[in-house]
């Protein structure tokens, strides 16, 4: 993500499979006094600030929300002051996780994140690290999207298509028919305990084209590669290939057939704990 505030404003889509995690699944996790939490791929901070740190136990430790945009990191911290908080830049696949992290921290999050890392063994023998012995992690991320379709089709325009990279259009899960199989198989041979890998469909309408654009602008990572005089055009054409695809729809009501865009999508919500140390 790389437009902090556009995101803080239009992440609806987001924020509404979120609490949908949380509201399920959260009771899982069992607390402890003075606890540890990390949060990878926290974006602006705001769910993590108002919807994951709300619902903490009050006496828990300290709070670390990472991610590898460093305009995200530092709009959530001049955002959000709290002195259980921090935010840091890390990048969750990196091959060198710092020291001070590994065995750090009783439970991990990570919110509709996890789908952009590429390098996803990497990503979860960090976390496996980060990890105390009996720590948990609940992580939520998207495996097939409309915007992946709209990716794919936009990288068949030769005006495009020197901008648009791999990672944009391919989500490394959704070649497979059971990615929830694919992925709980990662997990285990990680060394995780994994209680919970679950495949979910989720739909959700967004009120109007306004709002689908800012939200797509907002998390799109070819805007920055783009010269600024061919951002305009590339907005358009991503739209019209929304319409192509058949994700606009118009409906009848007070504002005179204005469109909206329904998103099918599918995410994958896991819930996985790290064995405890055999004396």
């Amino acid at each position: 993500m790389l437009e902090p505030k556009l995101y803080s404003k239009y992440n609806d889509l987001q924020r509404a499979d979120n609490l949908f995690v949380l509201d399920k699944f959260l009771r899982l996790i069992k607390w402890n006094d003075h606890e540890a939490v990390l949060d990878v791929g926290i974006g602006d901070g705001s769910f993590s600030m108002t919807e994951v740190v709300s619902r903490l136990p009050k006496n828990f430790r300290k709070f670390v929300g990472c991610d590898v945009s460093e305009s995200m990191v530092n709009f959530a911290k001049n955002t959000y002051k709290n002195p259980a908080v921090d935010f840091v830049q890390l990048d969750i696949a990196t091959e060198n996780i710092p020291r001070e992290l590994e065995g750090e921290f009783h439970h991990i999050f990570s919110f509709y994140a996890l789908h952009w890392v590429t390098k996803q063994r990497q990503a979860f023998a960090n976390m496996y690290k980060m990890l105390k012995p009996g720590g948990d992690m609940l992580l939520t991320f998207i495996v097939r999207s409309p915007v992946y379709d709209i990716y794919r089709a936009m990288v068949q325009n030769n005006k495009w298509q020197p901008y648009m990279k791999n990672e944009v259009t391919k989500n490394v899960y959704a070649e497979y028919k059971e990615p929830e199989k694919v992925l709980e198989k990662l997990l285990r041979d990680t060394g995780f305990i994994c209680h919970v890998c679950r495949l979910e469909k989720r739909t959700f309408v967004y009120r109007n084209m306004e709002v689908f654009k800012n939200s797509c602008i907002a998390i799109n990572p070819v805007i920055p590669r783009l010269p600024s005089e061919e951002v305009p055009s590339y907005i358009n054409d991503f739209i019209q290939q929304a319409r192509n695809l058949k994700f606009v729809v118009s409906t009848d009501n007070v504002n005179n057939n204005e469109e909206s865009v329904v998103s099918r999508h599918e995410i994958l919500i896991v819930f996985a704990s790290k064995p405890l140390e055999k004396k």
